[in-house]
């Protein structure tokens, strides 16, 4: 079952994180040393390492990740056919109306307006079309829409009537910086009028396509330029995707300048399975029933979530996608899996290295999370849950989507932790 998103705050997450690293830092005084992180002892003690195997998973999830929409460092503009159609959203709400001539001239309303250019910045990593890209500019403002943001409501506007222009750009040139001109006729009115600029896009080539272009949230958003004088002395205005809506919460406001329109996106995971990565973004969330005697009571030198991966049609199948693991901060009062999963410490934390796999592969995956019980050993588990958030590096910005059997699977396909241990009594001075 995938769980709804949900909008959390950060400030308590970050207080949570600086307060559990500090603990830790004081707390945990093992030193490890030798092959295998076996801990140093005292001349003549033997230690005796225990490894098990648990099926140690009491509640596993499929939860959409990310903090909302807009709130992705890239935006992916994609057509797959019937695989895959996501467009992006370019709001520029407020428009120039008045020409000034200095900071204290009231101005008078414009009636000139050329060298209208839309900029992006296109991540030409991820580019991979050999052929020319078609990209379409519409006209998506829609004043009386409920919901402004959602498929539903944009994506029957990109219609014939409502299209801007459509732009092709040859085959390896959509890379970096790239321009769309607008007609220029078009913005004035829109300026005139005082009225919103809201651009819709959608890519087309002779072969499936995409590419990510750059989020506000990235630092390099795109950028409406255009000049609003026939003086040259005057210099031009350079404008930052900015939307007034919803007008009842800033914060969200500022990060739908622009986002991503998923109009079709990956399907949702079949029964008994858990996912990560996809379009929209999922997580992965596990929480782990582990025997005191292990997790409070014992030095753990290492632990492995095993997990069997089950082969999945996403796109780019043969691509090694990365999946990072998280240690879940959620307090004892977030019980919902969808929250908890948005409550994490950062990835440098645990300093966990991603699981790189392909999503069209299948077998036994381990990943590595050792580090968590340095964390769990300090705090109780009614303080801290034993919890682990597996999300796609991707995540928002990429449809590629691994599949995980859960703990609802088969015994020999379920979830299992491998922990190798030794009791704390036989570390140190007896």
């Amino acid at each position: 079952m995938i769980l709804k998103r949900w909008s959390i705050s950060r400030v308590g997450a970050t207080v949570a994180v600086a307060t559990l690293i500090a603990v830790v830092a004081t707390g945990c005084t093992e030193k490890l040393d030798g092959s295998a992180g076996c801990p140093l002892t005292c001349v003549d003690q033997s230690v005796q390492v225990q490894t098990v195997t648990l099926d140690a998973v009491q509640i596993d999830s499929t939860v959409l990740g990310g903090l909302g929409r807009g709130t992705e460092p890239e935006m992916l503009l994609a057509n797959r056919g019937d695989t895959l159609d996501t467009r992006i959203e370019i709001r520029f709400d407020t428009l120039p109306s008045r020409s000034r001539t200095s900071v204290s001239d009231s101005g008078t309303p414009i009636t000139y307006l050329d060298s209208a250019v839309l900029r992006l910045r296109v991540d030409s990593s991820a580019f991979k079309v050999g052929v020319p890209v078609n990209v379409a500019v519409y006209d998506v403002d829609d004043s009386t829409a409920v919901d402004d943001t959602s498929a539903a409501a944009v994506a029957p506007l990109f219609t014939p009537s409502r299209l801007i222009t459509t732009q092709q750009f040859a085959a390896g040139s959509l890379v970096d910086s790239v321009k769309i001109i607008l007609p220029s006729a078009f913005v004035l009115a829109k300026a005139k009028a005082h009225a919103r600029l809201r651009l819709g896009l959608q890519t087309s080539a002779s072969t499936s396509v995409e590419f990510r272009v750059l989020s506000q949230e990235s630092g390099f958003g795109a950028t409406l330029t255009t000049r609003i004088s026939p003086d040259t002395a005057v210099a031009g205005i350079t404008m930052a995707p900015y939307s007034v809506t919803p007008s009842t919460n800033l914060s969200i406001a500022q990060s739908l300048g622009d986002f991503t329109i998923v109009v079709k996106g990956t399907p949702p995971p079949p029964p008994g399975i858990l996912t990560v990565g996809g379009l929209p973004g999922t997580r992965a969330y596990l929480l782990f029933n582990v025997p005191p005697s292990i997790s409070d009571s014992s030095l753990v030198v290492a632990a492995t979530l095993l997990l069997t991966q089950e082969a999945s049609a996403s796109p780019d199948p043969a691509d090694s996608m990365s999946i990072q693991p998280y240690l879940v901060l959620a307090g004892p009062g977030i019980l919902d899996p969808a929250r908890a999963a948005q409550i994490t410490a950062p990835a440098t934390v645990l300093g966990l290295t991603p699981l790189k796999t392909p999503p069209g592969s299948s077998g036994v995956r381990e990943v590595q999370i050792g580090p968590a019980f340095r964390y769990w050993g300090v705090q109780s588990v009614s303080l801290l849950p034993r919890a682990i958030v597996l999300q796609s590096l991707a995540e928002d910005f990429s449809p590629q989507q691994a599949f995980f059997y859960s703990s609802s699977a088969a015994p020999a396909l379920r979830p299992k932790l491998r922990i190798s241990y030794t009791p704390r009594s036989r570390v140190g001075v007896p």
